[in-house]
């Protein structure tokens, strides 16, 4: 999801919403197989994504992004990857719009160090209102030197201006207890060569160009994260070659400007530009993928294309 910046009165809606794919959100959640539900590490990056939440609703959007992000921390502006906390400290503060999300599911590296969340949001333009935007948002959250979760990437998906966006908290209720959650499992593996992922998404990428449909077909995993705009919150590999046939994209173009990798070696993500080739015409935005070291080699198990121009 996106968590949008304060927007002063001479900005109209429309502009905002577009905005919107600059910024992102975060949710939390953990994994299934062995009993993940107890992971230290899980429940923290939990703790934090509702903190992070809590925090823009007591506040204001920039507040809290100033509060959470790394200080490497990117988001998207719409033209492309920027440092988070230069962006954001020139937002204006204290305005009467409001962001809300919640996670729905989370992953963490198996050294603790690397982890996502995502899950749906709501946008209010004026706090008591109904909600003027929704969507899901999409974060990458990394450990600092004092062992803190804090977000180094922000991005996801907004909806449609026309849809009914009361009801994207319906659609994808807020867990309420550990065994709500979705899980994605931790897998066992020999550590590869840190250079590894990147042949894969270059890998990816390659085919992506050549064959969307294919290329998906081949790295999705079986559990797996797919975000598109005006799509369902896919949790498995058939739920998103469902809807990435329903897109009718020919070929995608991604261009990483990005890159982390955790300590252990079995999660990594890349961000960066893509474009997308439909009915002959090229459509642009951005993406953010996570891939994991599972038994079969390197698979996509989460991944946000936002594409807006």
């Amino acid at each position: 999801m996106f968590r949008p910046f304060h927007i002063p009165p001479r900005i109209n809606l429309r502009f905002y919403l577009r905005w919107c794919f600059c910024v992102a959100l975060v949710l939390g959640c953990v994994y299934s197989g062995r009993s993940q539900r107890t992971d230290p590490d899980v429940v923290l990056l939990i703790a934090e994504e509702k903190a992070f939440a809590a925090k823009a609703e007591e506040t204001d959007v920039p507040t809290a992004f100033l509060a959470y992000l790394d200080s490497a921390g990117v988001i998207f502006n719409g033209e492309g990857a920027v440092n988070g906390i230069a962006q954001y400290s020139k937002a204006p503060k204290g305005g009467k719009e409001l962001l809300k999300w919640y996670p729905l599911i989370a992953q963490v590296s198996r050294s603790g160090d690397i982890g996502f969340t995502s899950g749906p949001f709501q946008f209010i333009a004026e706090r008591g209102q109904d909600p003027a935007g929704s969507g899901y948002f999409f974060s990458v959250w990394k450990k600092n030197a004092a062992g803190k979760f804090k977000v180094m990437l922000d991005g996801g998906v907004i909806h449609s201006p026309d849809r009914n966006h009361k009801e994207a908290f319906r659609i994808d209720p807020e867990p309420q207890q550990e065994t709500d959650y979705d899980y994605i499992s931790p897998v066992s593996f020999a550590k590869e060569d840190n250079l590894a992922p990147w042949k894969a998404e270059d890998a990816f990428s390659v085919a992506a160009g050549k064959d969307a449909g294919q290329a998906y077909k081949q790295f999705l995993a079986e559990d797996v994260v797919l975000l598109r705009s005006d799509s369902p919150f896919g949790k498995t590999r058939t739920e998103a070659l469902g809807t990435l046939a329903r897109q009718q994209i020919q070929s995608y173009q991604f261009i990483r400007s990005g890159q982390g990798i955790s300590t252990a070696g079995d999660l990594a993500y890349c961000f960066g530009k893509a474009t997308a080739v439909k009915n002959g015409k090229p459509v642009e935005g951005f993406f953010t993928r996570v891939w994991q070291h599972r038994p079969e080699g390197w698979k996509i198990v989460a991944e946000q294309v936002s594409l807006f121009r």
